[in-house]
Formats: structure tokens, C-alpha cells, sequence
């Protein structure tokens, strides 16, 4: 199986396509990468060195993937770094002659809190607006799903006049809302069409982490693909991320928190094989 992920890349750590290549390729997938970024590390670790990639690059390097007639079975949309970038990762996805899976996440903030240029909100809108249907599967938290919607959730009946506004609005057939916080407990939400919704409860690993978000789109996408069933997909995979994402709590000595909550910057991948395969 091949596919193709549009994400930053961090030369140490694991976000961005170090967070989605390895487990996939654990899984039996060829995997390549387009970056967005070419950074030394994550922000998080509060100094790094790099830069963005920019549109013209990411688009020359696809076509050459054209070129020598490449063709996927999955597409991912994980972290963009630009307008520009996003525009032109639109275009190519509108110009695929064949209809991978495409599975994107609208990384826009979390916790209240937009951290990329708002002038992005308007481009991940007509994306997943677009006639065509560009996006199989898309993955917003609480805070970019009520971004998208303009629908704050706060109790299970404004979570389904968001994820009803969605549907209104999008022309997207599943929807996956990563982290909902509800009735004082944190929930995956499956959308498998505006009436047929499900909830999969997530225990809460007392850590900050960078890298869970790629993690989680890059597992689903597999398991997904290969079942074409979400309410497998997603239990199987917040099974395994919850289960790493505890492995590298055990592993990591934190020196960094955020609030009262110990940070951890980076994933333990490697030694999590046995949980990923």
C-alpha cells in the first residue's frame, strides 16, 4: 500500500510526518513524504532552527511524483504551514486523476486557542466544501470543528447541532472529532452521516504531548483503509495511541510542563514498536 502525507517534518522528534512515516511503515506502508516544514525540532522544545517549505516546492515536487507515474492509495493532510501551501495542496488534491482515500486533518489550534494564520480557516472551508468531494475523512479537535461550524460545544446537544452545521455546510462523507471534552470526561466523536454518531471514550494520560495528533491521523488512515469501518477504525486506534502515549509517559523524564501538566515534546516510537505493529 502507498501513500502520500503532506506534513511538517522535524529533523529530531516525533511530529508531523516522524509521527505518521514509521508507525505506517510498521504496518506495511509505503510512505512519501511531502514537508512542510524543514525544522531542527518541535517549537515546543522552545528554540529550534528552520524554515517553510514553500508552495512552489511542494508543487514541483509533486509533479514529479506525477512524472514517473506515482499513484496512492491513501493521501494524508496533516500540518501546513501557509495559505499558499494549502492552496496549493488543494490544487493537487483537485487534480488527482484517480480517488485515493483522503484523510485530512484542519489543524488550525486547540484549547480555545487558534495557533496558525486565521487566513487558513477560509481555505480549509472551501476545501472541504468543494463539489467534488476532495476529502474522504477529515479529523478536527472540539476547538476546529466549532471553528468550522461557528457552533460552541458544550453538552451533548450543541455537539450535534455542530456536527449537524458540518454536514450543512461540507460535502465530506466521515468525520472524526478527536478530543471532545463532555460531562467532564474526554470522548472521540465517529460521524458516519449528520443522524449516525458515536462516542469512544478516552482515558486521559495526565501529560502534555506533541506528536499524539499525527499519531492518531496516521493509524486511522491504515486502519481505515483497510476496514472500511470508522467505529473499528477509531476504537482500534485510540486504543494504540492511548497505549503509547503511556509507554512514553513511563519512559520520559519531563524537565518542561504546561499549567500543572508535565510536557513531553516527543513520542517514544521506536519503543512502542510492539504496541504499533
Amino acid at each position: 500500500m502507498n501513500v502520500l502525507s503532506f506534513s511538517s517534518h522535524v529533523v529530531h522528534g516525533t511530529v508531523g510526518n516522524r509521527a505518521i512515516q514509521f508507525p505506517l511503515n510498521l504496518r506495511g506502508w509505503n510512505v512519501d513524504c511531502i514537508n512542510t516544514t524543514n525544522l531542527s525540532n518541535h517549537p515546543g522544545f522552545r528554540t529550534f532552527k528552520g524554515s517553510k517549505t514553500d508552495a512552489a516546492t511542494i508543487a514541483d515536487i509533486f509533479e514529479g511524483l506525477v512524472e514517473i507515474g506515482l499513484e496512492y492509495d491513501a493521501v494524508i493532510v496533516g500540518y501546513v504551514a501557509s495559505v499558499p501551501n494549502l492552496e496549493c495542496i488543494a490544487d493537487i488534491l483537485a487534480k488527482l486523476s484517480y480517488k485515493p482515500l483522503v484523510v485530512l486533518d484542519p489543524i488550525l489550534g486547540d484549547n480555545d486557542k487558534l495557533y496558525v494564520d486565521q487566513n487558513l480557516i477560509p481555505v480549509y472551508k472551501r476545501i472541504l466544501q468543494d463539489p467534488a468531494g476532495l476529502v474522504t475523512l477529515t479529523t478536527p479537535n472540539q476547538f476546529e470543528i466549532e471553528t468550522l461550524t461557528d457552533t460552541k460545544i458544550s453538552d451533548w446537544n450543541s455537539l450535534t447541532a455542530s456536527v449537524t452545521r458540518f454536514y450543512d455546510l461540507y460535502n465530506v462523507q466521515y468525520v472524526v472529532i478527536t478530543s471532545v471534552n463532555l460531562d467532564g470526561a474526554m470522548y472521540c466523536i465517529g460521524c458516519l452521516d449528520r443522524e449516525r454518531t458515536f462516542a469512544v471514550p478516552v482515558d486521559q494520560v495526565p501529560a502534555v504531548f506533541s506528536g499524539s495528533g499525527d499519531l492518531f491521523l496516521g493509524l486511522l488512515t491504515d486502519i481505515f483503509h483497510r476496514t472500511k469501518n470508522l467505529e473499528t477504525s477509531l476504537k482500534h486506534t485510540v486504543d494504540v495511541v492511548q497505549r503509547v502515549l503511556k509507554r512514553t509517559l513511563e519512559l520520559t523524564d519531563a524537565k518542561m510542563s504546561i499549567g500543572s501538566m508535565p510536557y513531553i515534546p516527543s513520542l517514544k516510537l521506536v519503543e512502542s514498536k510492539d504496541i504499533i505493529e
